[in-house]
C-alpha cells in the first residue's frame, strides 16, 4: 500500500545541505509514488513500468559510481564535464522523473481539496494538461486524457491506494505534498542554471 508519510520522509531526507538532492532518497521517495500511480488503473500500467526503469538506471548509476551519482549537483556536474547528456544519462533520466513529479504533485494537491464523492479525472486532466502534456506527443496526451476519464472518485481513489488508512492519509497529504514541491522546485532550480530544462 501506499504511504505518504513514507515519501514525506524519504523527501525530507533527500533535501541535503548547499541547495542539494540527495538521488538515493529521491529514489525512495518515488517508489513509493508508484505505488499511488499504480493505482489509477491497468491502463497507466505502462507509465508505472517507465518510472520503474528510470529508477532502476539511476539505481545503477549510483552502484557504478556512487561518488558522482550521490547527489543531483555532482551528477550534473560529472556529467557535464564528460559530456554524457545523452538519453540514458542520470541527468535526462532525472529530467522525466522530475516532469511526471510535477504532475504527481498538482494532481495530489488537487485531489485533497475533493469532496469524497468527487471524480478526480478532471483534476488528473488539468493537471495533466499544465505539466506534461506539453512534453508529450499528440498519440500520447490523446491516450493519456482518454485514460484519465476512466478515474474513480476522491474516496475511491485513496481506498485503493492506502486501504483502511484513509483518515490518516488525508492528515498527512498536505505536508506530503509541500516536501515533494520543496523537493521539485530544488531540482528544477538545479536544472535551470544548469541548462537542463530544455533538453529533451
Amino acid at each position: 500500500m501506499f504511504s505518504p508519510s513514507a515519501v514525506h520522509k524519504a523527501f525530507q531526507e533527500a533535501l541535503i545541505h548547499n541547495e542539494d538532492i540527495d538521488i538515493k532518497n529521491y529514489i525512495l521517495a518515488y517508489e513509493e509514488l508508484c505505488k499511488f500511480c499504480a493505482q489509477l488503473g491497468t491502463i497507466f500500467n505502462f507509465v508505472v513500468n517507465d518510472i520503474q526503469e528510470k529508477l532502476c538506471r539511476l539505481t545503477e548509476l549510483i552502484t557504478q559510481d556512487e561518488n558522482n551519482f550521490s547527489s543531483v549537483k555532482s551528477m550534473i556536474l560529472h556529467e557535464r564535464s564528460c559530456g554524457k547528456l545523452a538519453h540514458d544519462s542520470g541527468c535526462i533520466t532525472l529530467l522525466r522523473l522530475h516532469r511526471g513529479l510535477d504532475f504527481i504533485v498538482l494532481f495530489m494537491t488537487k485531489i485533497s481539496t475533493l469532496q469524497p464523492t468527487d471524480s478526480t479525472s478532471t483534476s488528473a486532466i488539468e493537471a495533466y494538461n499544465s505539466t506534461l502534456a506539453k512534453h508529450h506527443g499528440w498519440v500520447i496526451r490523446t491516450g493519456a486524457r482518454v485514460a484519465m476519464n476512466f478515474l474513480p472518485s476522491q474516496k475511491s481513489l485513496y481506498h485503493q491506494a492506502v486501504g483502511e488508512s484513509v483518515n490518516e492519509t488525508l492528515k498527512t497529504m498536505p505536508d506530503m505534498i509541500s516536501k515533494a514541491s520543496m523537493v521539485h522546485e530544488r531540482v528544477n532550480s538545479l536544472f535551470l542554471i544548469h541548462e537542463i530544462l530544455h533538453l529533451p
